[in-house]
């Protein structure tokens, strides 16, 4: 059973409306500095230029799926530092992961409008 279309113009301004809001809080949260963008600007990418979370302005809760994924590294006195490999890696896995559901998305949207 196909769906109902909405008739006027409203129903197009209603679909630009539903892909501006997400695009829009997409580029806010893009524009606010991530811990990793904060250590590689301060270049604590190894445990001789570690520095504490605190002196960055980073708090626990970002950080803490990052040093589960080995991305931020706590050394025992509690300095923090970026695993460049690891970070590149997990950046290529998410850009993988989001471009594939990306295309599984419109592959359905483009199927579900062509019946």
């Amino acid at each position: 059973m196909p769906f109902p279309m909405p008739s006027g113009g409203a129903g197009g301004l209603g679909a630009l409306g539903a892909l501006i809001g997400p695009a829009m809080m997409l580029a806010l949260a893009l524009q606010k500095r991530g811990p990793v963008r904060t250590l590689s600007k301060a270049a604590a990418d190894s445990p001789e230029s570690a520095r504490k979370a605190a002196t960055l302005g980073l708090s626990e809760p970002p950080l803490a799926p990052l040093i589960r994924a080995g991305v931020v590294v706590r050394e025992t006195d509690g300095r923090i530092w970026l695993n460049r490999v690891v970070a590149r890696r997990r950046q290529w896995q998410l850009a993988l992961i989001v471009g594939g559901a990306m295309i599984v998305l419109g592959t359905m949207i483009y199927l579900i409008l062509s019946l």
